[in-house]
């Protein structure tokens, strides 16, 4: 007979998750252990076998599901009723919100994700690129002069991603700056360069 899930079956699942992600980003995939995430979790390894395989198979669900948050979330923006420029302030401000309450799991992304075997890091990566897709369709409507350049698409596109990937190094969404006026400044910046920036006084 099939052994039945728990009621607190999920939540004791995404726990596992978000502590091992804190783990992962502070120590690295490789040098840590499944000692090191039951510790994180307060519970035996065995509990942790009952939940996943292995540290891998927590790194491959935890970087698939925060992916799939950004698609999910980014989705109904491109089919959405806004002017270009709107609809690309949208997508930046979905972005760092996920960030914000994401920190972790963004950082393992970043840093960990080719310690998955091929198949598994090939299947993130797809994704991955779907969301350069989007960004990059959402910025040729705002410069449709420049969509038949696909070299210089592309560099644009990255160079926006270069912009708030890394923001996990430095920004804090508790701080005197929220992750919407951040998304507004991002917007500013890369569409208006830094002259046009105002000031926040």
């Amino acid at each position: 007979m099939a052994r039945t899930r728990s009621a607190d079956y999920d939540n004791i699942h995404d726990t596992i998750i978000d502590r091992a992600a804190s783990v992962f980003a502070r120590r690295g995939f490789a040098a840590t252990s499944i000692g090191d995430i039951a510790e994180a979790c307060d519970c035996s390894k065995s509990r942790l076998y009952h939940y996943f395989d292995g540290k891998e198979a927590i790194l491959r669900e935890m970087l698939e599901t925060h992916v799939d948050a950004l698609l999910d979330r980014l989705r109904p923006v491109l089919y959405r009723e806004l002017d270009p420029k709107q609809r690309f302030t949208q997508m930046v401000k979905l972005f760092l919100e996920v960030y914000s309450v994401s920190r972790d799991r963004h950082v393992v992304l970043l840093t960990c994700l080719d310690a998955l075997p091929e198949e598994q890091r090939q299947s993130i990566v797809a994704k991955e690129r779907q969301l350069i897709a989007y960004v990059r369709d959402a910025l040729l409507q705002i410069r449709p002069d420049i969509a038949e350049d696909r070299v210089i698409s592309q560099i644009d596109t990255m160079l926006f991603f270069g912009m708030i990937n890394f923001t996990y190094t430095w920004y804090r969404a508790e701080g005197p700056v929220g992750p919407e006026e951040l998304a507004d400044r991002v917007v500013a910046l890369f569409l208006g360069g830094y002259g046009a920036l105002p000031s926040r006084g």
